[in-house]
């Protein structure tokens, strides 16, 4: 037996949810003022601006990351003379499980022209170190002959090139949206830097 609504001293006391709070509505209701909300600080705070200035490039200790890792890793770590416009923000040292294992650390730089180049060193393959930057191996689009190496040349997805080249005793990586003459730049002060002793 159904019981009704009881009445209490303001009125009706409901004993059940309102229609509106029985479905989906009432989410989609409290949704739509929050992202008009959010739209609105996103203006007042010029998020969406394309002339929003940007703020200071942060930067990292290369020359101490990379000083760290050689002393810990097993291959030579070298440590390339950038020009003082390259800031090093960012850094990563990756142990690798699959296919027997390897280390691969790696430097990135906000080039001059807020461009980016990430140059890596590591003790796995050449292909290994190709798939490690572009998710899989890719075939060679093209070759370079920089700093007096040979490097070979691969393209990611989005279209950015990787070159790889192997000294010996180390593979050397590069990838980013640096121009040309930058990779070439840093091909040239990787080969010319002697490993950290």
């Amino acid at each position: 037996m159904r019981v009704g609504p009881t009445f209490g001293i303001l009125g009706i006391v409901a004993s059940d949810k309102p229609r509106i709070l029985q479905n989906s509505r009432d989410m989609l209701l409290t949704m739509v003022p929050l992202v008009i909300i959010i739209l609105i600080f996103a203006g007042m705070t010029g998020l969406w601006s394309r002339d929003a200035p940007q703020g200071p490039v942060v930067t990292i200790n290369a020359d101490l990351a990379l000083e760290y890792d050689a002393s810990i890793l097993d291959f030579p770590i070298r440590i390339p003379d950038v020009r003082d416009e390259w800031q090093p923000n960012s850094g990563n040292r990756t142990s690798l499980e699959n296919e027997g294992g390897g280390t691969v650390t790696w430097i990135g730089y906000v080039t001059d022209g807020s461009l980016y180049l990430r140059f890596s060193q590591s003790d796995i393959s050449e292909q290994r170190l190709v798939g490690y930057h572009l998710g899989e191996f890719q075939n060679q689009v093209g070759s370079s002959n920089a700093g007096g190496t040979e490097w070979g040349i691969y393209e990611a997805v989005n279209g950015e090139p990787i070159w790889v080249t192997d000294l010996g005793d180390v593979r050397i990586g590069m990838t980013g949206s640096a121009t040309a003459a930058q990779f070439e730049e840093m091909a040239e002060l990787v080969t010319e830097a002697e490993p950290v002793s």
